[in-house]
């Protein structure tokens, strides 16, 4: 796909800059820098386990994932977090922790960085679907369903491995930690095993 110089309209040219290919304009400093996006997941506690909800929508209708979804530029990640939550499950969390920090990469589209949060329901709320979510369900760590995205799974397993269950077969740590990113995903609505965006 073509791309053209935002000042003068020129057709941009591969140009070595830092040791990687990128496409620059020919005639000026413009550089078109392909940069993640950030987006959030946040593991909302719950008696007897994790909610989830079940989308509504594509990528991954019908399959279970962890409220969350892309920060906007006038937000910081934290606020995108809680104000995710409150779209997809219709409550106010009080986010507790940093469950980890994410390279989700893409074939298809841009990669992203991904922050996984943990949190609870803030006093006298109640979670209800919102317009993208069929249904919400609380489950069990055991006992989880199919996955929309191969990310969430991840994030969730770093999420029970800080809780250092025997399970986990680890130990407890703060989860805080930068991890590295599962393969490419391709299609991230397909997902025949339990996995994470």
């Amino acid at each position: 796909m073509a791309h053209y110089c935002v000042n003068c309209g020129a057709l941009l040219v591969p140009r070595e800059i830092e040791g990687r290919m990128h496409q620059a304009c020919p005639n000026d400093d413009f550089v078109l820098w392909h940069d993640p996006k950030v987006v959030t997941a946040v593991v909302v506690e719950a008696p007897g386990g994790v909610l989830l909800g079940r989308r509504g929508i594509e990528p991954g209708r019908g399959l279970w994932c962890l409220p969350g979804g892309f920060v906007n530029d006038d937000e910081g990640a934290l606020d995108a977090a809680v104000r995710e939550c409150r779209e997809e499950i219709g409550a106010a969390v009080e986010v507790t922790g940093l469950v980890g920090v994410y390279h989700i990469a893409k074939t298809d589209a841009p990669s992203m960085v991904g922050i996984g949060y943990r949190a609870r329901l803030m006093d006298g709320e109640t979670a209800q679907p919102g317009s993208e979510m069929l249904e919400l369900e609380v489950f069990a760590l055991e006992a989880l369903p199919p996955l929309a995205f191969p990310s969430h799974r991840q994030i969730l397993g770093d999420y029970v491995k800080s809780l250092g269950s025997p399970a986990a077969g680890g130990s407890r740590s703060d989860g805080g930690g930068a991890r590295r990113s599962s393969p490419p995903s391709r299609s991230p609505a397909r997902s025949p095993r339990p996995r994470t965006r």
